[in-house]
């Protein structure tokens, strides 16, 4: 103890920090703070966040300096601090985490790595020079290897890998930098990647040679398997294509660098930040002109985008020491199913597929895919959250979840959302719900999240379509239950994004969704909020072939809207349109619409935008969902882009016609005379691209008109649904409702799509439950 110590006016306090604390580099921080202004006593970890012991003359700069200058992950929620007895402490220590039985800790997501660490994997007089799992209190594994909380190295599946004495001097240290890294390892001690052929025979290496000779490697990555091949090598790109049987759905790249981005994609600042971001997602930018050597069109089939990652591991950095720029890196799931992230399943299902496999032998707990983002109207939005951001919570300050709660989400693009109090936690994208294998990941999934949001739910939420596999699970469930429609969850979901309680009006746009009159539900005008709502107008409904299942006929879709829509004299010349469709299919399509039989009534944007692609030629059969009417934005995009014009009055494009009529209580959208002008302009050869911009302006300009007529005036609007992760059309939409003073909400940090209907469904039972 420093002399003069005891002249001094004492004081002690306990501290406690709540919040993303723990496996950030937290407590060695704090440890130099107290170094910095001689403060004495403890601190440590516990199943609540941080608790700090205090002693000092200065306790108030040292609170306020704690709050101020966190570090960079760290994200502190709740702090207090009171009055404690003096102990007089002669040092100021890092004890031992402490575990109580009621755990109330966030987890980090995990973390791209960082500088200093690819500076380690650099140097080859580094004791980890090219080691693949190199990481610190600033980056790598957090959420993926977790099993259980407080966030300590016994509770992940690095306890498998007792450390060495160089890296336990280093985790012990509390001025180096990996303090407390509870990932931390070296090629001594730690995990090890294997490169095994088809057959299983080990190999020199990590694939680079095999991947310059155009093969397909599973690499284990952070959450899950990639497939991953030179993405200059056309060859390779369409063997892949064919091998996963992956239709045209495009796959992500991983670059080398942003200088090589921007070598083929148009690059904003907005869009920089993100792919430099700790989270590192995949970010979907617009392609440059096309060159002779621009990549293969086959990685992104009919699309005028690229989605675009960093490397976000050591390992991948690694694989950059080769010749590639580019390399595809998509997620290795078996059409359908589930994202493999074990050895052994990737060994016995991507056989035929893989020419090699590069594992590890460091298990991922929890698989987690690639999120995937956009930036729409100059704003951050998901197409999928998953890796880099998950768990962390929604935080409600006006919103109180009394009982715990689950909801359960819906068939598409799933995710589960668990909330007590004023906190939200959202799953990883988990996928669709369909088959054995996605239902067993959602219920794993399920299982674990509990344990690392502390949530028990005591009622479960669901959606009201009676077929979905998780309103099945929900309705089997010993608890109380409560079913919510689809797009009122949609509209509850951006409300609670943005802690807004006070009924609001919102136009949701999507494929599709159970409605309160068993119709197909999708492009609805409704106001209300977590207490109930009202539907104040919608798309007028037409007839779909097949219902859901027909929306992979997109043709059938269009022929069907045709012909319901158009007078029998243009009906008739529309001969031409339809020469892809067998005989055999347009008598059953005649049949099926004379007799009402398997024709389903519905309101879908989605399906609506499918048809007018169908129509235009653009995408006649789907493989992937949304497929039509993403293919229809790019044909629109390029068209516009193309002309190189600046009139904004031109760029806005003459809207085809289309009527607002009073239907009862509702504002019904027709659109016969949209419909008439556009196959006319089809007719006479107007080009495809010029009729899908218009359209898609057309659109935008029809959902402003609905809400001005049921009476947004200044807003808030919210838009929410699936059919607003649309660019093209998002953004003249929020050009109109500026143009009107329209204030509008969208989603924030979660999907407009099906990913955040859990949260909105949960909000919504917490009014009844």
């Amino acid at each position: 103890m420093k002399a003069g110590r005891f002249n001094m006016k004492l004081e002690a306090k306990v501290i406690y920090f709540n919040g993303i604390v723990q496996g950030v580099g937290f407590r060695p921080f704090v440890f130099k703070l107290a170094e910095e202004l001689d403060i004495k006593g403890w601190i440590n970890n516990s199943s609540r966040g941080v608790t700090i012991h205090a002693e000092g003359d200065n306790l108030d700069l040292f609170y306020s300096r704690l709050i101020i200058e966190t570090p960079p992950l760290a994200k502190i929620l709740t702090a207090r601090s009171i009055g404690a007895e003096l102990k007089n402490y002669a040092t100021f220590e890092i004890v031992e985490s402490e575990t109580e039985e009621e755990a109330d800790v966030l987890i980090s997501p995990d973390v791209a790595t960082c500088g200093a660490c690819l500076i380690d994997v650099a140097d080859p007089k580094n004791r980890r020079y090219q080691y693949p799992f190199t990481n610190c209190t600033n980056c790598g594994p957090r959420y993926t290897i977790i099993r259980d909380v407080p966030y300590d190295r016994a509770q992940t599946t690095m306890s498998d890998f007792p450390m060495c004495k160089s890296c336990s001097d280093e985790y012990k240290n509390p001025r180096d930098r990996r303090f407390h890294a509870q990932p931390v390892a070296c090629e001594g001690c730690g995990p090890k990647v294997h490169l095994l052929d088809a057959v299983g025979k080990q190999l020199p290496g990590i694939g680079m040679d095999q991947l310059i000779q155009g093969a397909i490697i599973a690499i284990k990555g952070l959450g899950g398997f990639h497939l991953v091949c030179d993405g200059r090598n056309t060859q390779a790109v369409r063997r892949l294509r064919t091998l996963k049987e992956r239709g045209a759905k495009p796959f992500a790249l991983m670059a080398q660098s942003v200088e090589k981005v921007r070598s083929e994609v148009v690059l904003g600042e907005r869009e920089e930040e993100l792919l430099r971001s700790a989270a590192a997602p995949i970010v979907v930018l617009e392609r440059q002109s096309k060159r002779a050597d621009s990549l293969p069109e086959e990685i992104a089939p009919g699309l005028h985008t690229l989605g675009v990652m960093l490397p976000y591991t050591p390992l991948h950095h690694l694989l950059f020491d080769g010749p590639f720029d580019f390399l595809v890196m998509t997620s290795a799931n078996l059409s359908g199913r589930p994202l493999i992230y074990s050895n052994e399943e990737a060994l016995e299902a991507l056989q035929g597929i893989a020419d090699y496999f590069l594992i590890h032998n460091r298990d991922i707990y929890h698989p987690c895919d690639d999120s995937v983002v956009q930036v729409i109207g100059d704003e951050t939005v998901f197409f999928r959250r998953a890796r880099g951001y998950v768990p962390v919570p929604i935080l409600m300050s006006t919103i109180h979840v009394k009982t715990p709660l689950l909801g359960v989400g819906g068939e598409l693009k799933n995710t589960f959302c668990l909330a007590s109090g004023q906190r939200a936690f959202v799953s990883q994208y988990i996928g669709d719900m369909k088959g054995y294998e996605n239902l067993q990941r959602f219920h794993q999934e399920l299982e674990s999240f509990q344990r690392v949001v502390n949530i028990t739910p005591s009622a479960i939420v669901y959606d009201k379509h009676p077929n979905y596999q998780l309103t099945r699970y929900a309705l089997e469930q010993p608890c109380p239950k409560h079913s919510v429609q689809h797009h009122h969850a949609h509209l509850v979901s951006v409300m609670g994004e943005w802690d807004r309680t006070e009924p609001t009006l919102g136009i949701i746009c999507d494929g599709t969704g159970l409605g309160e009159d068993q119709c197909i539900w999708g492009f609805e005008v409704l106001y209300g909020n977590a207490s109930g709502y009202v539907r104040k107008g919608h798309l007028e409904y037409l007839g779909l072939p097949g219902g859901d299942a027909g929306a992979k006929h997109p043709l059938r879709i269009a022929y069907a809207y045709a012909k319901t829509l158009l007078t029998d004299e243009l009906w008739k010349g529309t001969e031409s349109l339809w020469t892809t469709l067998t005989f055999n299919e347009r008598q059953i399509l005649d049949r099926q619409l004379e007799t009402g039989v398997q024709i389903f009534r519905t309101s879908s944007a989605g399906r609506l935008f499918d048809a007018v692609s169908a129509l235009l030629g653009v995408c006649l059969e789907v493989t992937y969902e949304g497929q039509a009417a993403i293919e229809m934005e790019s044909v629109a995009t390029r068209f516009i882009d193309q002309l190189h014009c600046n009139d904004l009055e031109y760029r806005e494009g003459i809207p085809y016609p289309y009527e607002i009529r009073e239907e009862d209580t509702e504002y019904i959208l027709g659109v016969r005379p949209l419909f008439e002008a556009l196959v006319q302009d089809l007719l006479q050869d107007v080009s495809p691209g010029e009729i899908a911009y218009r359209f898609h302006q057309t659109m935008a300009g029809a959902i402003v008109d609905l809400a001005i007529k049921v009476g947004v005036q200044s807003g808030p609007l919210v838009l929410s649904g699936g059919v607003f992760q649309n660019k093209l059309l998002t953004e003249a939409v929020l050009r109109n409702c500026k143009a009107k003073g329209i204030v509008v909400l969208r989603s924030q940090t979660l999907p407009p799509g099906d990913g955040g209907l859990a949260f909105g469904q949960l909000l919504i039972a917490n009014e009844v439950l």
